[in-house]
């Protein structure tokens, strides 16, 4: 299943309490659920805060079911990129 990297600029998320980043999150995995309940294949693997966006990897079936997800979710995507590829290396052993 293809990768999408998410960008979703959220002003002001770096200073949110947990308890309202937690709300986002739960808000975002009902919405995912509700979408794979209909058969449809996107399913979050990981997101990361940093400054005022949220940063995110899915698996879906294609862009538009991220976008839908955003749209249904009441989440910016402002911007969508399909993975390419994934770099993995490990620094440690040297």
């Amino acid at each position: 299943m293809p990768l999408f990297h998410i960008e979703r600029r959220i002003p002001g998320i770096q200073d949110f309490p947990k308890e309202q980043v937690d709300e986002i999150v739960s808000n975002s995995e009902v919405t995912l659920v509700a979408m794979r309940s209909e058969g449809k294949n996107i399913r979050r693997v990981n997101s990361i805060k940093i400054d005022d966006a949220v940063f995110c990897v899915y698996e879906a079936d294609s862009a538009e079911l991220v976008t839908e997800h955003g749209k249904r979710s009441h989440m910016p995507t402002d911007v969508i990129s399909e993975v390419c590829g994934m770099v993995q290396h490990d620094t440690s052993k040297k």
